[in-house]
């Protein structure tokens, strides 16, 4: 297949902005993603009465399932002005963490791998990661998600 788009470079910025004392105390940082030529954007409710599946990770693309090794970028923001969202990163059928993703805030990862020990165990290496999940906290949630890849 011959393909009509180009390949471009996707810039992350992240500022942080604030005045103590009358001065200001700020911060600005960024970094690119070169060469994304796939990005996949979703706003969509988290229910409360259960988890789902909302990013899957595989070797080969089908709905709502990304290629692994593609992934340059994820970033997922709890859109609600009260309730949090947890959200799970789930090597399948093992292990897991999660983040208590509170109203208006933001969740980034730039890859498909994770460590975790639930024994405090020395680092041994990185596995890949199969699903990104959630769950509403006590009301419906709505979240979107951003993910560029190549």
């Amino acid at each position: 297949m011959a393909t009509t788009i180009t390949p471009q470079s996707l810039v992350v910025t992240l500022s942080e902005v604030i005045t103590l004392n009358g001065q200001p105390i700020n911060s600005e940082n960024s970094f690119t993603v070169p060469v994304v030529n796939e990005i996949d954007k979703r706003i969509l409710t988290v229910p409360s009465s259960e988890e789902i599946s909302i990013i899957n990770l595989d070797s080969a693309t089908s709905a709502g399932t990304f290629i692994r090794s593609n992934i340059r970028y994820i970033r997922i923001v709890n859109k609600d002005s009260t309730n949090f969202v947890r959200i799970r990163v789930t090597v399948l059928g093992n292990d897991t963490f999660d983040i208590k993703l509170e109203a208006g805030k933001f969740f980034i990862i730039n890859n498909g791998q994770e460590n975790t020990s639930d024994t405090q165990a020395a680092f041994s290496g990185f596995q890949n990661y199969d699903e990104i999940r959630a769950q509403a906290d006590t009301a419906p949630v709505d979240i979107e998600y951003y993910v560029a890849s190549v």
